[in-house]
Order: C-alpha cells, then structure tokens, then sequence
C-alpha cells in the first residue's frame, strides 16, 4: 500500500468513525425523547382518577375528554407528514417535547370540563406529533447505525411510563397533583434539553407528502392500531377499574399501568433477541395469546366471588402485567415487516404504519368510556381480549414466516 493509499484508508476509517460516534449521540437523544414521552404518559395515568373525581366526570363525559384528546393528536398527525419533510424530525421532537412536557400540570388545574377538553386536545397535539418525529428519528439512527434499536426505544417509552406511574404514585399522596406534574414535568426537560442538540438532521428526507398505503401495509396498519388501541386502553381506564370496581387505593390504582409499562419494558429489551430466535411471526401470535390471557386474568379478578377483596387488585394488576408481556414486541415486529414491504420505500411504510398504529391508542380509550357507559368497564376489557387474539391469529397473513 502507497503512502497516499494509507492516508485515504485513515481518513475513511477516521469519517466512519465520526459518523458512528454521532450516530450513537442521536440514539442518546432519541432514547431521552422516548423516555419523556412516556414518563408524561405514566404520570397522565395516574392523574386521571382524580381529574374525574374533581369535576364529577361521568365514564362518558370522560370518554368525550379523551376523545378530544385523541381528535387533536390526530388532526397533529395529518399535518405531521408535511411539517416533518420540510423541517425534519429533529426540531419537530425538540419542539413537542417542549410543549408536551410543559402541558403535564395543567389538567390538574382546569376549572370545568369545557376547560380540560380544550388543554387536552393541545396534550394530544404535542404527543401526537411527537410520536410522529422522535420515531421518524429512531428509523434514522437505525439506519445510521445499521442494527434494530426500535425494540430497545419502545423498551424505553415503557421504562417511561412505569417511573410516570411510580412517581405520580409516590407523590400524590405528598403533594397536589398539579405541583407532581410540574416537578416530574421539570425534570423531564432538564434531562431532555442536556442532550436534545445530538439529533441527527433529517430535512426533507421523507419529502413531505402523504403516502396511501397499499393491501399490505394496510393490513400492517391495521394490527398496529389494535395493538395501540389495547396500550391506550390500559393507559387511560386501568387505574380506574382498580379503584372503582376493585376498590383499590389511589396509590395501588396508578400502578396497575405501572406493572404494564415494566413487563413491556422487560419484553422490549430482549425483543431483538427474541425475533432473531424465533422469528416475528411467532413472537406475535405467542403475544397475542399471552395479552388475551393477562385481560383475562383482570376479568377474573372482577368476577371471582371467592377472591378476597384485598387480592382482587393484586390479581388483576398481575393481569396487566402477563398483557403488557404480549404486546411487548408486537409493534417492533409490525414495524420491522412494514420496512421491508417496499425495499425502495421503507420509510413511507413504517410512516403509514405508525400513524395507523397511534390512531389506535388515541381513538381506542374513548371508544371504551362508551362501552362502559352502556355496559361495563370489564366488558370492555373482554372485548380488547377478543381483538388480542385476532392479532396473534392474523399474525401469518401479516408477517413472513421466521421474519426477524
């Protein structure tokens, strides 16, 4: 090798190495942004109970709340595409994360029901819309780096949601929950703003413009959303269900989402190990029966008139946690098979799959305040059990056999 060959074999070890070392940075960053987001969820889920129980909400008035929730998220959502292909995911993560963070306090602090439809339809803007970018985000870092990491960054959205709900748990009872939400809110953002500049720059990488999924993708989109729709569920109505119908304390009530959130968590993190062993195709039909079996275990602990009252709860916070195991690694599958439906496309397919997806957890919570308006909470539950098992019979159709 000439002098001049082993210059040039330098310089190009020295640039790889560079864009390893800003590629493992962004992966910080966007670790931080899946963190907050789902800690402002875990510490949401606690809050609920006590909003309700505030403004003397009944399940439906809070279905029609939450669905204002849900119509801002989405109506974000519509426009995220654009707003992402002209400023990229960077600045639009760094932006909701902001907002998100800094609306926490405020249901606790609304005056009427009007009030809190109006702070929560800017709450489901900002995570919306965020949930769009940071994970436009991670699908760059993993190209980047050239490894699956998206198990790992759902993995932290659920270490999220279980320090929300731990914290909201812990605090509650020490403080209004207003002054809870500002401190964890505080925090967050302090986290988040030491590492936010290290976002890889994506401008115009999607090229801006709306994407109709084909049969395939639809299909993709659609066990996404079920997935999502049962996430939601658990989110916004299990500590409910454990206090209301269970008897829980407000302490134990938060944690029943708690326990779900560290069960996904656990099963994210050794989601890419799993599905190269396995392959997707068996990781979700095994987690499809497993949540089906945890929703089950929570309609027991309803309906088993033996069951002391005290254990009632354990056993169904215990049913939370067998479904949060399920419905670990699904989406990641979902995810990964809709990058390889279109070799030359993959970003629009995982794009039109995450937005189904999330329009699941944001329409799904709402649609189960009215059918516990019109029957029960664990009728609901029973039926987001019956689409568990949809999803883990479709699984075939959906996912090539051994896909990992």
């Amino acid at each position: 090798m000439t002098g001049a060959e082993e210059i040039r074999d330098a310089e190009g070890r020295d640039a790889a190495g560079r864009v390893a070392e800003q590629a493992a940075a962004a992966r910080r960053a966007t670790v931080a942004a899946f963190f907050l987001n789902g800690t402002v969820f875990g510490v949401w889920a606690t809050q609920i109970p006590l909003v309700k129980s505030r403004l003397d909400l009944s399940a439906a008035v809070l279905g029609v709340a939450l669905l204002c929730l849900a119509a801002g998220a989405l109506t974000a959502m519509i426009a995220s595409g654009p707003l992402l292909g002209r400023l990229g995911s960077a600045p639009v993560t760094r932006a909701t994360a902001l907002l998100f963070a800094g609306l926490l306090p405020l249901p606790a602090l609304v005056p009427d029901v009007v009030t809190l439809c109006i702070v929560l339809a800017l709450f489901g803007a900002s995570g919306g819309t965020m949930d769009v970018a940071m994970n436009a985000q991670g699908a760059l870092v993993e190209r980047r780096l050239g490894r699956p990491i998206m198990s790992s960054l759902h993995g932290m959205w659920s270490l999220g949601g279980l320090a929300g709900a731990g914290l909201g748990g812990l605090l509650l009872p020490l403080m209004p929950a207003a002054a809870q939400a500002g401190l964890v809110s505080a925090g967050l953002l302090a986290l988040f703003m030491a590492v936010q500049g290290r976002f890889l720059p994506d401008r115009n990488a999607a090229g801006g413009g709306l994407v109709l999924p084909d049969r395939k993708t639809l299909l993709l989109g659609l066990l996404a959303a079920l997935s999502f729709m049962s996430e939601g569920a658990i989110l916004d109505w299990s500590a409910i269900h454990l206090r209301d119908d269970l008897g829980a304390p407000a302490s134990l009530a938060g944690m029943g989402f708690g326990v779900f959130c560290a069960a996904m968590a656990a099963g994210r993190f050794s989601g890419d190990r799993l599905r190269h062993r396995f392959g997707g195709d068996a990781l979700m039909r095994v987690g499809g029966v497993l949540a089906a079996a945890g929703l089950g275990l929570v309609l027991a602990a309803g309906l088993w008139t033996g069951l002391p009252d005290d254990l009632a709860p354990l056993l169904a916070v215990a049913g939370f946690g067998l479904t949060g195991i399920g419905l670990s690694n699904i989406v990641p599958v979902l995810f990964s098979a809709a990058g390889a439906v279109e070799r030359g496309r993959a970003d629009h397919a995982v794009a039109a799959v995450s937005t189904m997806g999330y329009t699941g957890v944001l329409v799904g919570p709402p649609l189960v305040g009215f059918i516990a308006e019109g029957t029960s909470l664990a009728t609901a539950f029973g039926l987001i059990a019956v689409l568990a098992l949809f999803v883990a019979a479709a699984a075939a159709r959906a996912v090539p056999r051994g896909h990992g």
